[in-house]
């Protein structure tokens, strides 16, 4: 994602140094830089078995950590 200049939070690969938006107050920077992995969910995963050909699926409710840090950004306003 960073090709496109969307990087992942926390993603040690790829994201860099964190990159804060310009008018982001401490709590946003103190939720960013605690946040110690990728900012990835997927809420449900369906494949089908390679062998079987079974379709198989698995559904995940959103970590408490990224609802925290969810919450922290929807109250960020960048205007």
């Amino acid at each position: 994602m960073s090709h496109i200049d969307h990087p992942l939070i926390a993603d040690p690969m790829y994201g860099g140094k964190i990159r804060f938006p310009k008018k982001a107050d401490e709590s946003l920077k103190d939720a960013l830089k605690s946040f110690k992995r990728q900012a990835l969910h997927a809420k449900k995963l369906t494949l089908t078995h390679p062998i079987s050909g079974e379709t198989m699926s698995w559904k995940a409710p959103l970590p408490q950590d990224l609802q925290d840090l969810l919450q922290t950004l929807k109250t960020f306003d960048p205007v």
